[in-house]
């Protein structure tokens, strides 16, 4: 089996949501057409690279503290949207003390970052400014981390937020909280 790669994602704004469940952090995990610099090559997600794995284990995909896989995980994915930018993620939150951390840490703006822990499947080998791309056109996503220094600038976390999901002010569909999501040429 291939080597574990991790991709951090910064995410800037964000704000407080829980429901009836719990708490959540919402936010852009892997955006589409961003290029990150891996030293020795450049590579980007395609929008087809996390398809087959969140249809396969999209809620049983782990939200770790940075890419702790030697500790449990803090939360778990429930829900996943594709958007033009990007596959945005809410993850529900643990009921512990580190999961609780974690979301005061996002709340004053210490952590806002995402990182992808994947395994590539499928690439496509292109070429840009003189360098190797390498377009990630399938990866198998092991679990999201969630960190304080990223990779990729261009994506935000979206909601570390409370709503009641029978309230229509605050429906609990990805979508809504699209707008919370900023990019610095804006």
């Amino acid at each position: 089996m291939s080597e574990l790669h991790t991709r951090n994602i910064d995410g800037q704004h964000f704000e407080i949501r829980n429901d009836s469940d719990g708490h959540h952090l919402v936010g852009l995990v892997a955006p589409f057409g961003a290029v990150y610099d891996a030293g020795t090559y450049l590579e980007r997600f395609a929008p087809t690279a996390f398809d087959k794995t969140i249809q396969e284990r999209g809620t049983k995909i782990a939200l770790l503290e940075q890419h702790a896989t030697d500790r449990m995980p803090i939360g778990r994915a429930v829900e996943w949207q594709k958007t033009n930018d990007g596959i945005i993620a809410d993850f529900l939150l643990a009921r512990t003390a580190r999961a609780d951390e974690a979301r005061a840490l996002a709340e004053d703006g210490f952590v806002s970052g995402f990182s992808v822990g994947f395994i590539p499947v499928r690439t496509r080998s292109l070429e840009m400014d003189g360098r190797q791309l390498r377009e990630r056109t399938e990866v198998r996503l092991d679990h999201v981390g969630f960190v304080r220094t990223p990779a990729y600038d261009e994506a935000r976390l979206i909601s570390v937020r409370a709503f009641d999901p029978d309230d229509a002010e605050q429906v609990p569909r990805l979508a809504k909280y699209r707008h919370l999501m900023r990019r610095d040429d804006e």
